[in-house]
């Protein structure tokens, strides 16, 4: 066996056994599947089974629908990371690759749906007692049995005794939407009231017993019974209220006339004048308004200054407005007819003209017609026909009588020209009450001079609110009777004051709607009280709520120094006017015809 001796050109490198020799022109080995250092990286995401943070939030919006709405929020730890590491002397690594596909769930929405049903009421506290002290606030509380409705609060807060009502707001939902019932209960202070009886109320002193029928005699005591039926109903005011009244008891007031301003030291009154426009109840500014009334003319003359021209074409706006004057609280109603300017040197004034709101029916604003009543008819439909559609009402407080078909005409007169020709005839008067639209018809004389005496005036003065007096005398002859006479289908009467001879005769009067005799009477009557010697007074008074505007026809008693007397009211003028410094003076003129005889 020869020995080989194998020399090496390399330093050995560290090499261990076993030492495999390759030589040339063999194949090489297959290289070893030596594979580099692995590190396998696994990431995963994913959801803890419990979760960690819930969160139930439930907002209820209002009494008409329910919402839910439930907010989940959760977390995850943070991502895991696996690494593994094999070293390379090892044999051949096996490489493991694990995938999975993690998905999250959804998210689970779960409704809960209850329907809301009322339940009986099982507890219900009902306290009424008014005659105890005022309750100032009440609570009631009401359980329900079903666990999901928690209480029931009912609260009502009055004051006593000023509320007389109660109601109660339950409020709850259910499938079909929301529910609400208002339950309305009377308590509080009973109202004023009348309580009648025919109880027996025996009379204070002695009384007399009368039987009808015989008495049976009879041993011992006599039984009496009486029955209620007989007697008279007597009916008393109860005030109402409880133990405590709600107001104090006082006295009747008298609505009796005469109306009579106290008598004092001084007068204190806040004078007050305004204007509005009816249409819109806009105020306009004025600083001064005049009124004269009349009992011969059917409308008030009306003069009104007004601040600027806006304020003066306020009331022309689209045509004449209708304002409202009030004068220390009393209303006065016109129509805006004429406006007027007026420049002077470093001043310019604007005024309106206006009448009476009845002034509606007249030129020119209505225009003119003829006229024939071609049926008979009352003096009162003859006047009542004039105002029908316009809005007006008529008054008629004078005796009524028909008018034959044809008596009663007139050619190119308006509305309330007619109505003043009638009114006229038969010895009247009107006034227009504009605040209601009534038209009052009256007698010029509503108390004849000759009974002027026994009659009780409608407004009392004396001279302590007089702030000034003015005395004329007019002088006219003394007539007793006076014959009265109508047309074709007119009579003729004579008609004579009581008490005397007739004796002195006033010139013949002749109208064709004296158709009646009570026609008659009521002309006849006018034209004796005009006659006769009379003082025409004029006094100056103030506007007041103890003394209200004295307006034509109604009765005025004076007391003035040692004179005592009661006399006729025959115009009314009144005037307001506000100075540049805001003071206000209010102050009412009466024309007064006081008779002698």
């Amino acid at each position: 066996m020869t020995a080989i001796q194998l020399r090496f050109q390399y330093l050995n490198g560290g090499t261990t056994s076993p030492l495999v020799l390759r030589f040339d022109g063999e194949p090489p080995p297959p290289e070893p599947d030596l594979l580099p250092n692995t590190i396998m990286v696994l990431a995963a995401r994913y959801g803890r089974a419990a979760i960690q943070q819930a969160q139930l939030h439930a907002r209820w919006r209002s009494a008409n629908d329910l919402h839910c709405r439930m907010q989940i929020r959760y977390s995850a730890e943070s991502p895991t990371t696996l690494q593994l590491t094999a070293p390379w002397r090892l044999p051949q690594l096996e490489g493991i690759q694990a995938v999975q596909n993690w998905q999250r769930s959804p998210i689970l929405g779960q409704n809960l749906q209850t329907n809301w049903t009322q339940l009986p009421l099982q507890q219900h506290a009902r306290m009424t007692n008014w005659r105890v002290a005022p309750i100032n606030q009440q609570h009631w509380l009401a359980n329900w049995r079903r666990s999901a409705i928690k209480e029931r609060i009912i609260s009502t807060s009055y004051t006593y005794p000023g509320i007389v009502d109660q109601r109660f707001d339950l409020v709850w939902s259910s499938g079909g939407g929301s529910v609400t019932r208002y339950y309305r209960l009377p308590y509080g202070p009973r109202p004023p009231s009348y309580i009648c009886t025919q109880n027996y109320r025996p009379p204070t002193g002695k009384f007399k017993m009368k039987f009808f029928d015989p008495a049976t005699p009879q041993a011992g005591s006599v039984t009496l019974r009486f029955s209620n039926a007989n007697n008279p109903i007597i009916c008393d005011l109860d005030i109402g209220g409880g133990l405590i009244p709600p107001s104090p008891d006082v006295p009747t007031i008298d609505t009796t006339k005469p109306i009579r301003p106290p008598r004092r030291r001084s007068y204190i009154m806040q004078p007050e004048l305004r204007c509005y426009r009816v249409s819109d109840n806009q105020e306009v500014n004025i600083f001064s308004a005049s009124l004269s009334f009349s009992r011969s003319n059917w409308a008030a003359t009306i003069s009104l200054a007004c601040g600027s021209r806006g304020d003066k074409d306020m009331l022309f706006a689209g045509g004449p407005q209708l304002f409202k004057l009030v004068v220390n609280g009393y209303e006065f109603f016109g129509l805006a007819e004429q406006p007027t300017v007026s420049h002077q040197f470093g001043q310019t004034a604007w005024t309106v003209n206006a009448r009476s709101s009845i002034a509606a029916l007249a030129s020119p604003h209505v225009a003119p017609r003829s006229y024939t009543n071609s049926t008979a008819k009352g003096v009162a439909a003859l006047i009542s026909d004039e105002l029908a559609g316009t809005g007006w009402t008529l008054d008629y407080q004078m005796t009524a009588y028909n008018v034959p078909a044809g008596a009663f005409s007139y050619q190119n007169k308006t509305k309330m020209e007619a109505i003043a020709q009638v009114v006229s005839a038969i010895g009247g008067m009107v006034y227009a009450d504009g605040a209601t639209n009534t038209l009052i018809v009256r007698p010029r004389w509503p108390v004849v001079p000759w009974a002027i005496a026994a009659a009780t005036p409608d407004i009392a003065v004396h001279d302590d609110v007089i702030l000034q007096y003015n005395s004329t005398p007019a002088v006219n002859p003394l007539y007793n009777k006076v014959f009265v006479r109508g047309e074709q289908q007119g009579v003729m009467c004579g008609v004579r004051r009581t008490g005397t001879a007739g004796d002195v005769i006033a010139p013949d009067v002749v109208d064709a709607l004296i158709t009646d005799n009570q026609a008659a009477r009521m002309r006849g009557t006018a034209e004796l009280a005009d006659s006769g010697y009379k003082d025409e007074i004029s006094i100056v008074l103030p506007v007041m709520a103890t003394l209200p505007p004295c307006l034509p026809g109604s009765l005025l008693g004076v007391v003035w120094q040692t004179d005592s007397y009661k006399a006729t009211v025959d115009s009314l003028g009144i005037r307001a006017e506000r100075t540049n410094d805001g003071a206000t003076t209010v102050r009412q003129t009466v024309g007064v015809l006081r008779s002698y005889e």
